[in-house]
C-alpha cells in the first residue's frame, strides 16, 4: 500500500466481474469503488462462439485458456488468430470500461490483479510506466483483509 503514492486505479479482473478501487496516496476512496459485470469467463465464451461460427467446429475450454493465459497454444493458426482478435477485442472493452470509470493513464496508473492482467499483457498495449500487473493469485483477498483490518480499527 506504502507504494501507492498519487492516484492509483485498483482492477481486480475475475472470471465473473471487474472489481475497481481508487486509492489516493495510499487511501482507499471507499466512495470510488465498483463492480462491473465483465469477467474473464465472457471472453472465453465469446472466443468459443466465434470458433464455432468461424470454422463450424467446438474447441475445448482449456485450449482457450491457454490461449488467454499465454496468448498462444499448438493449434492451428487461423483458429489462434480468431481466438487472439476476440481477446483483443475484449481488452479493448475493458480499458473502455476504465475509461467510464475516469481512469486517465495521464493521470492515474493502473495496477491489474486477477486473470484479467494476463488477457491485459498477452492482448493489449499499455505504457509500463503507468501500468502494474500483478500475478500473485491471492493479491485480491490480501488486498480485501487488509481493508477489513483498517475497518475494524475505526471501529
Amino acid at each position: 500500500m506504502a507504494d501507492f503514492e498519487g492516484e492509483h486505479l485498483l482492477a481486480d479482473i475475475g472470471n465473473g466481474t471487474m472489481n475497481l478501487l481508487y486509492l489516493t496516496d495510499s487511501q482507499p476512496q471507499e466512495n470510488r469503488c465498483w463492480t462491473e459485470k465483465i469477467g474473464v469467463n465472457q471472453c472465453m465464451i465469446r472466443a468459443k462462439e466465434a470458433v464455432l461460427r468461424r470454422f463450424g467446429s467446438k474447441i475445448s475450454d482449456s485450449t482457450v485458456e491457454q490461449v488467454l493465459r499465454t496468448g498462444t497454444a499448438k493449434i492451428d493458426v487461423d483458429y489462434l488468430a480468431c481466438i487472439r482478435e476476440v481477446a483483443a477485442s475484449y481488452v479493448a472493452e475493458l480499458f473502455a470500461a476504465l475509461r467510464s470509470y475516469e481512469y486517465d493513464p495521464a493521470t492515474t496508473h493502473l495496477t491489474i490483479v486477477g486473470d484479467g492482467g494476463q488477457l491485459i499483457k498477452h492482448f493489449g498495449s499499455y505504457d509500463p510506466e503507468q501500468f502494474t500487473i500483478v500475478d500473485d493469485i491471492c493479491a485480491a483477498a490480501k488486498g480485501y483483509e487488509y481493508m477489513a483490518y483498517r475497518q475494524m480499527l475505526r471501529g
